[in-house]
């Protein structure tokens, strides 16, 4: 088996209504970089990976320069030596993203070869452990008033979820709090709360908000720092107020070893879209059982839904605000907090692109 065609896509979707969370600022839209690669059985694999506007024609790039000429007449089903291959060839100007979002979207897009080739549905071809996973709302809204914030929250529980994620972040920390009050009253008893700070805060300010956060019972409280600030990290676990997740900013195997031999992290949160795939989400998620930590993911939760349903020590998938509901046949469904992998060959997600058409960008 060869694979004989490498065919690069890249669209600017946007969003229902503008976003906010502290790292990123305001997003109005979203890149989606679509990778097809085709054997010369005729098979298609498709890959993508979902990337902040106007960064994904980039990433398209490093894919059609640098990686295709190495993936042509190449074994597809050899995923291991061809991830290797694309490390090696942008090392010096790799080692992390920009490169792991690219080599993310070949690599999904052989494994989803892969399950097509073999007709096994990649949760199965990855391992098989629970088809049911547990998924909570993503919300992103710190730019919400507090009225909108909760009508939010009411949304994703219609939708079936059990868990709801909000943001923190806001120019002072009193706010914040009057907002996870509201949420903590809003929310029915049984409904799990978490919440994400994406990396609004000094390892100091952390202190003093953890402090103040500790009685609201989150089950986690995320990226409360910078995401390489391993130490600081350590510090803040040391303290015991509050479980914490990170590792969805994170690029490669070495940095999720030192987050987790630096004891900085009780859910760890890779997202195969920045770390470079499906190949290396897997060695995190046994690197995280290893070390008794269960694995959770950030993003594409239609990939990412997969995976957990691989993984014995698997937690909490998130429903992430970038959404490509429309454009897709069949979306997950939330039913009593839970969802389920598709059970076609590979992931089994199947793109309209009559429907992409009109947001293509190269």
């Amino acid at each position: 088996m060869k694979i004989s065609n490498v065919e690069i896509t890249t669209y600017s979707i946007p969003l229902p209504e503008p976003v906010e969370a502290y790292a990123a600022g305001i997003m109005k839209a979203f890149d989606l970089v679509i990778c097809k690669i085709s054997n010369d059985n005729g098979q298609i694999g498709v890959g993508y990976i979902t990337v902040h506007e106007n960064q994904g024609l980039a990433i398209a790039s490093i894919i059609k320069n640098s990686f295709v000429p190495l993936l042509i007449d190449k074994d597809p089903r050899l995923i291991e030596m061809l991830w290797k291959d694309m490390w090696k060839a942008t090392h010096y100007a790799g080692r992390g993203a920009p490169v792991s979002f690219a080599i993310a979207a070949v690599d999904v897009a052989l494994w989803d070869l892969k399950g097509i080739s073999l007709n096994e549905p990649l949760w199965r071809l990855l391992g098989g452990h629970d088809k049911n996973v547990m998924a909570y709302a993503g919300n992103i809204d710190l730019n919400f008033n507090i009225e909108k914030l909760l009508d939010g929250a009411t949304k994703s529980l219609e939708y079936g979820f059990k868990s709801i994620k909000m943001r923190l972040g806001r120019e002072s920390l009193s706010e914040d709090i009057e907002r996870l009050e509201a949420m903590k009253n809003h929310l029915p008893d049984d409904v799990m709360l978490m919440a994400d700070a994406n990396e609004a805060w000094r390892v100091d300010q952390a202190v003093n908000a953890f402090k103040e956060i500790e009685k609201f019972n989150l089950v986690w409280l995320e990226e409360p720092i910078k995401p390489d600030d391993f130490k600081g990290y350590s510090y803040l676990r040391s303290l015991g107020k509050i479980p914490i997740a990170a590792g969805e900013n994170l690029h490669n195997l070495s940095e999720f070893n030192q987050l987790i031999t630096s004891d900085g992290v009780d859910f760890l949160e890779p997202d195969l879209t920045t770390c470079g795939g499906i190949t290396p989400f897997m060695k995190v998620a046994k690197l995280a059982e290893i070390n008794n930590l269960p694995i959770c993911s950030h993003g594409v939760h239609e990939l990412h839904v997969h995976l957990l349903a691989s993984c014995p020590n698997a937690s909490y998938l998130e429903f992430h605000a970038w959404r490509i509901d429309k454009f897709i046949e069949t979306p997950l469904v939330v039913k009593d907090g839970f969802t389920q992998p598709p059970d076609k060959p590979g992931h089994g997600i199947n793109f309209n692109f009559d429907k992409l058409k009109s947001y293509l960008i190269n």
